[in-house]
């Protein structure tokens, strides 16, 4: 197993996540930067328009939820834009294919 950094594996975890969101009838896909080195999307849907930061992790670690700070400022950026806010924890193996589903967590 090759030892990757965060910064190195995260564009793997968006590609995973925008891929998801295209299959699954988003459209208006967007990147969006946060406070942290975490990037994400906000993305509008049939149902609701949604703004998701995405947490990548290379297997066999296992994906660890958002900070209290992090979910809050991700909280209110999505009321500030009228979206629902999401957390999306992907796991990705050496050759960057998914390491089993992506984990969503719905935040507001």
């Amino acid at each position: 197993m090759q030892n990757y950094y965060s910064s190195e594996i995260s564009p793997v975890g968006r590609k995973h996540v925008e891929t998801w969101l295209s299959e699954n009838g988003y459209f208006d896909i967007r990147q969006e930067p946060f406070q942290s080195s975490d990037h994400g999307f906000t993305a509008q849907g049939k149902i609701e328009g949604i703004i998701v930061q995405i947490r990548t992790f290379l297997f066999p670690q296992r994906p660890f939820k958002l900070s209290d700070f992090e979910i809050t400022a991700l909280m209110l950026k999505a009321t500030k834009l009228n979206l629902v806010a999401y957390a999306a924890y992907v796991t990705v193996d050496d050759e960057h294919n998914l390491a089993g589903d992506i984990l969503w967590e719905r935040l507001s």
